[in-house]
């Protein structure tokens, strides 16, 4: 049977250290039809991406293993990557959106829900499935009697949820838009889990609390400091009655809101075969819970009137200061989804849709309503006042207004636009009232896009450096247990041999209590959740400051470590160093001179405007644009064929109806019926065409002068109708010119001793004239796209040289000059469909905002603004997040280095202090919190100075 590989997304709840990680991990492994390479579970986000073949298992299958291995599955999302046979068009092309060849959109699914009204038996929803599902874009229709619910899955760009609710209503029946947190569309359900998970730990904490306080008062107050007699009643020789409240209070909250840790902690073993933070907890709290009852039972099994030592306070106290530090660890990481919180918050709710109509005296007329943006279509006008935010991605329909865009590229000026001009959802209106044309709604905006972006980088492949969490998290479970068993029975055998004095142990309790209390302190101490917290929270507070400066960082903590380590970065030049709109930079008019220079040269620009106009070539854009802004077109010549001869120019016949026909060639023209021949120099030559009788020599000095600086020739030809010899009167220059900051970005890139290459098409003279204004000295030209990727493995062995300044080297080889070099890492940037090999060849590949969907799906990182300098702040920010991460890990490897000692009583004899468990317990929070704190601080990152 083939193989059906889906990708899914669980949603998960109850992970909170390293362990857990990995005891889903392991989980996951066990599962056969589960590709193990795809496997990737993330704390922070606390979800579970994964590939499985749905013929071998099926999503209840994987959801009922991770629930016995005492985690809980919140939501499950599931992408199917095969193709489907049913249904052809759902193949991996859909997933890539790629745009077809027409132009038209990509196909994109939706799901829409609705509540329909009306419906009283199984006819009825026949009706209403038959009447949507008949319709073009609908894929499927689900109607529920009961619920009163249909689910319509369809293609935005054929059909939306307006068309929808008509169908239905036109059906007989009554239908309204279910309204959905707009956070089911832009993927906020992380932040809605934390805070649900918030309140859940927040509802623990108090219910221990309220344990705690009674708890309190009678083991610490009325049983110590003032010895209340009712409390210290003995109702049977040994047993106080002190003793049963307390017992009384300890045992639910040891069982009920003790709970989680025992189900995690035994399921965790059991499943997984990995003990993880919850284990620890679970033993420690079960320890002091059932010696304070053996402690209590001994002295009423021996009828001894003096009551056993008992303490139950501890694992009350232990269970409720963890729910306190859990909580306010979740709070702490509940501010590293700010970044995508305020995303979010840009999307307006609410849209003015306008109804143009017109009367019987054809008089325009404007119908506005106010909808939600839900129920906003691909093609609707919508109306943009002054101070409002663009609703969805678009095209000005009419006016014209400047536009605050500052939330996309980080760029505070205004940007002026006008007709046909794209705009961008959540962009601020600042100027003047528009209406656009809605091209992209729902989840397909940019907007949508970048913060799914923004979300996908925290479930995006581990970095090398989150490696060292997992094979820590492995061990270090079962080395603390180990470290507080070897702990007890050191201090029991030093209390059994009459070592320990005692002025040593408070409240004359026995020595092997006196002793418990470091072995169950050294396992609530233990962090192994700093440990799990330091890479997940440093990632995602970056990328989402990296989106606040224009840059997506897709592949995550992998593409960020991969910029930190990079050495070589490969450019492409049209499109990524150019701006990839080639434009007229020079001109030179050859024809005779007459007493009406300009008027003439006016009407050989229109000449050439009016047949280049007829072409998509972008160099016949190129002279079209030039010509229009130099003059303003008349009907004066008229276009009656054209054709075009691939890679060497356009022929045409026009027909001149201007009194300067004659003035046109420098022989007499015998009508206003002329052939005109646009081109490179060889195919008008070869069409008749010569230099006037100007030295040519001279002219063609022009020519080389400016291929040598790597412009595009066009040369324009003139003859008349029925001759075979004619004339060349023009010569235009073409260049793609350079990004402002492009030259400014490489030097920069330099010193920061990054090798810069740029691999192009074009040919050497052109390449090299590119580079040379640029400042790059290494160029690969006349390179095709099958062989850019060969290039870029070129450059990955080449490799780059180890530092010189070895001492082992130098002290073993002193009279040679042995250069050893490693592996290089290569950054490719490229814009095209031709550069999509290459990107996917490189270590990390980056595509720019005006890339295609091809390139920008093979890319780790996107640039989003307009200029080059993003790749500054990006290998600046990437060195702040690494270094962040390894602060994390040094302060979580400290602190279990120092805190496991005193909490295990290495320090007792020198300082007479011991950390009490429930102490132990906060201060373990406190670590995770720290961690957390640490990583908040890269908002205090800066972009650098251009």
């Amino acid at each position: 049977m083939d193989e059906k590989i889906s990708k899914a997304n669980f949603s998960l709840s109850g992970l909170t250290c390293a362990s857990c990680v990995l005891s889903t991990e392991n989980t996951l492994k066990k599962l056969s039809g589960l590709n193990p390479t795809t496997i990737n579970v993330n704390l922070l986000t606390s979800n579970a991406i994964f590939e499985f073949d749905e013929n071998v298992i099926k999503p209840e299958q994987i959801k009922q293993a991770i629930i016995n291995s005492g985690f809980n599955v919140e939501n499950i999302k599931i992408e199917k990557k095969y193709i489907d046979p049913s249904n052809p068009r759902k193949a991996l092309n859909e997933e890539l959106n790629i745009s077809s060849q027409e132009g038209e959109t990509s196909f994109h699914d939706t799901i829409t829900k609705l509540a329909v009204s009306g419906m009283t038996c199984a006819s009825c929803v026949s009706s209403v499935q038959y009447s949507l599902e008949s319709v073009p874009g609908v894929e499927y229709a689900h109607v529920n009697l009961l619920t009163g619910e249909a689910s319509i899955k369809h293609d935005l760009n054929k059909i939306g949820p307006r068309d929808l609710i008509k169908i239905i209503e036109e059906s007989g029946f009554g239908a309204e838009l279910i309204k959905r947190d707009r956070s089911d569309n832009n993927g906020n359900s992380i932040r809605r889990r934390a805070e649900k998970y918030q309140k859940l730990l927040r509802n623990r904490f108090l219910a221990s609390l309220c344990f705690s306080i009674p708890t309190a008062l009678i083991s610490m107050v009325f049983m110590m400091i003032y010895h209340n007699p009712v409390i210290s009643h003995q109702i049977i020789p040994g047993l106080e009655v002190g003793t049963i409240i307390l017992f009384a209070l300890a045992t639910p909250v040891q069982f009920v809101l003790g709970y989680p840790f025992y189900l995690k902690g035994i399921r965790s073993v059991w499943y997984s075969r990995q003990a993880n933070m919850d284990t620890l907890v679970a033993i420690g709290t079960t320890v002091a819970y059932c010696g304070s009852i053996l402690n209590v039972l001994i002295p009423i099994l021996r009828k001894s009137e003096e009551p056993g030592y008992q303490f139950f306070e501890t694992s009350v106290f232990l269970i409720t200061f963890i729910w306190l530090g859990r909580w306010m660890e979740a709070k702490v990481k509940g501010k590293t989804f700010e970044t995508i919180t305020k995303l979010m918050e840009l999307q307006p709710e609410k849209a003015i849709l306008i109804t143009l109509g017109y009367d019987e005296n054809k008089q325009e007329v404007i119908d506005e309503k106010e909808i939600d943006m839900d129920l906003v279509q691909v093609n609707d006008i919508l109306k943009v006042n002054p101070g409002a935010k663009i609703p969805c991605d678009g095209k000005i329909f009419r006016g014209t207004t400047s536009l605050d865009e500052s939330m996309l590229t980080g760029e505070s000026i205004p940007v002026t636009k006008g007709v046909d001009d794209e705009v961008i959802s959540a962009t601020v209106n600042l100027s003047s009232m528009i209406w656009i044309k809605a091209t992209r709604v729902g989840s397909d905006t940019t907007l949508s896009r970048i913060i799914e972006l923004v979300q996908t980088a925290q479930s995006s492949k581990k970095a090398p450096i989150e490696a060292l969490a997992d094979k820590i998290a492995q061990v270090f479970v079962p080395v603390v247990i180990s470290i507080a068993i070897l702990d007890f029975i050191i201090w029991v055998s030093l209390g059994a041999a009459g070592k320990i004095p005692k002025d040593w142990i408070p409240n004359n309790e026995p020595y092997q209590t006196f002793s418990l209390f470091f072995a169950i302190s050294v396992m609530v101490i233990a962090c192994p959740c700093a440990m799990g917290l330091a890479s997940p929270t440093a990632i995602m507070v970056g990328t989402g400051l990296a989106a606040r400066f224009g840059i997506l960082i897709k592949g995550g903590g992998e593409a960020i470590e991969t910029t930190f380590r990079l050495d070589t970065i490969a450019f492409d030049k049209t499109g990524t160093l150019t701006y990839g709109k080639p434009k007229v930079v020079c001109s030179k008019f050859l024809g005779k001179e007459s007493q009406d220079v300009s008027k003439v040269r006016d009407l050989y620009l229109q000449i050439i405007g009016t047949v280049e106009s007829s072409s998509d070539h972008p160099l016949a854009k190129a002279v079209a644009q030039f010509a229009s802004s130099k003059i303003k077109f008349s009907n004066n010549v008229i276009l009656k064929s054209v054709t075009e001869f691939p890679g060497k120019g356009l022929r045409a016949e026009v027909e001149i109806n201007d009194p300067l026909a004659c003035e046109l060639l420098p022989t007499k023209n015998p009508g206003s019926t002329f052939n005109v021949f646009i081109g490179n120099e060889r195919w008008l030559k070869k069409n008749g065409c010569v230099y006037p009788s100007l030295s040519e020599n001279i002219i063609s000095s022009n020519v080389a002068k400016w291929k040598n600086s790597g412009y595009s020739i066009v040369l324009v030809g003139l003859s008349f109708f029925e001759s075979s010899n004619g004339y060349i009167l023009a010569q235009m220059g073409i260049a793609d010119t350079p990004r402002p900051d492009a030259a400014k970005t490489v030097s920069e890139l330099i010193a920061r001793g990054i090798e810069v290459w740029m691999i192009t098409g074009d040919n050497p003279i052109t390449a090299k004239a590119i580079a040379n204004k640029l400042g790059i000295e290494n160029v690969l030209a006349e390179v095709t796209p099958e062989t850019k990727a060969e290039k870029i493995k070129w450059l990955q062995r080449k490799g780059r040289p180890l530092k010189k300044s070895n001492i082992f080297t130098t002290f073993f080889t002193p009279k040679f000059d042995i250069e050893i070099t490693r592996r290089a890492v290569v950054a490719m940037i490229g814009d095209g469909i031709n550069d999509s090999p290459a990107l996917a060849q490189s270590d990390l590949p980056i595509s720019v905002a005006s890339a295609t969907d091809v390139a920008i799906e093979s890319a780790s990182i996107i640039l989003t603004r307009s200029t080059l300098s993003s790749l500054i702040t990006l290998i600046a920010l990437s060195k702040a997040i690494i270094w962040r991460i390894r602060y994390n890990f040094l302060w979580a490897y400290i602190y279990n280095s120092l805190a496991i000692p005193i909490a295990a009583g290495v320090f007792f004899p020198a300082f007479k202090y011991s950390l009490r468990p429930e102490l132990a317990s906060l201060s373990m929070a406190v670590s995770s919190i720290s961690v957390v704190l640490s990583s908040l601080w890269l908002k205090r990152f800066k972009e650098p100075k251009k």
